[in-house]
């Protein structure tokens, strides 16, 4: 068996605990056997089978989202998936795994010119190419990553973390004008060193910008088809066929007090205290599935969206 392992990140609020915890429990549901790691400087209520806690010290957690641009130092297996905390996890992981080879650091997104990314300005794509060595930028979201402990991933890393220095200097975007993100730097970093990423076609990883509220989402019975678009009010995503079954599902911050995210939360929440897998789905079947499909047919049938 490969020495493969999952890292989530949860560091300063108690909520992000509690999301990386839903998200472990989905992950040992549909991959028993398979180590978590919980990279955390919060102490956790109790022990979980199956996860292991790391310690983040003060200095790391400060920097919030750019805190993963040192997730190479949390790494304790040869290969490991990186999972945002609010995603979470409706099937076997192998594929993903499987997918990833070839590479030691690499993301679920696709390669576009430097042209189309940086623009042509004083700071655009020339000075990219004299400044970073690199032909192309990765379109990606953050919320995973594929990490090989190697030289190589720590030479990524290395350099991302240089970059990041000169941060406000190269005029990366801040995130509410106030936190580093790390995409672009980790961008560089592969693409300098030759790491491609697996091609996004939602059936790896994806998030709900397409179909906000799922006719089929079952995290027990790792139900899940999102559709592409939902309706004439989304715009479709390129790439992806009219529906599609990714393995996580990226809930997002914003989304994760929504009907989604909270049905899911309950289905596992159900399962844990023992309930079977039937019932704990009719229960929030009746208790949360109707009351908001009902609500929203009465919108749309008075002409809301």
């Amino acid at each position: 068996m490969a020495d493969r392992s999952v890292l989530l990140l949860a560091t300063n609020k108690s909520e992000y605990l509690k999301f990386a915890i839903n998200c472990a429990e989905s992950i040992k549901l549909h991959n028993p056997g398979l180590p978590i790691f919980i990279a955390t400087n919060i102490k956790p209520d109790k022990q979980i089978d199956g996860v292991t806690f790391l310690a983040v010290n003060d200095d790391v957690a400060k920097l919030y989202i750019e805190a993963k641009l040192y997730l190479d130092t949390y790494l304790q297996t040869e290969e490991t998936l990186f999972i945002d905390s609010d995603c979470l996890c409706y099937d076997n992981l192998e594929p993903i795994f499987e997918a990833c080879q070839g590479m030691d650091v690499t993301v679920i997104g696709r390669l576009t010119p430097l042209e189309k990314y940086w623009g042509t300005g004083d700071k655009g794509a020339d000075y990219a190419r004299s400044e970073f060595s690199i032909d192309n930028a990765i379109l990606f979201n953050g919320g995973f990553y594929y990490i090989k402990k190697t030289a190589l991933t720590k030479l990524i890393f290395d350099r991302a973390r240089e970059i990041s220095v000169r941060y406000d200097e190269y005029e990366f975007h801040r995130i509410k004008n106030k936190w580093k993100n790390e995409e672009d730097l980790l961008s560089i970093g592969m693409i300098a060193n030759k790491q491609l990423p697996v091609k996004d076609t939602g059936e790896f990883m994806s998030d709900l910008s397409t179909d906000q509220k799922p006719n089929k989402l079952n995290v027990l019975k790792g139900e899940r088809v999102l559709r592409n678009p939902a309706n004439k009010f989304t715009p479709a995503r390129s790439g992806y066929p009219p529906s599609y079954s990714p393995i996580l599902v990226h809930f997002g911050g914003s989304n994760i007090k929504s009907y989604p995210y909270v049905s899911q939360r309950l289905l596992l929440k159900l399962f844990l205290s023992g309930l079977p897998v039937s019932l704990a789905s009719l229960i929030v079947f009746l208790a949360v599935h109707i009351p908001y499909k009902t609500y929203h047919w009465i919108r749309r049938s008075i002409g809301l969206r």
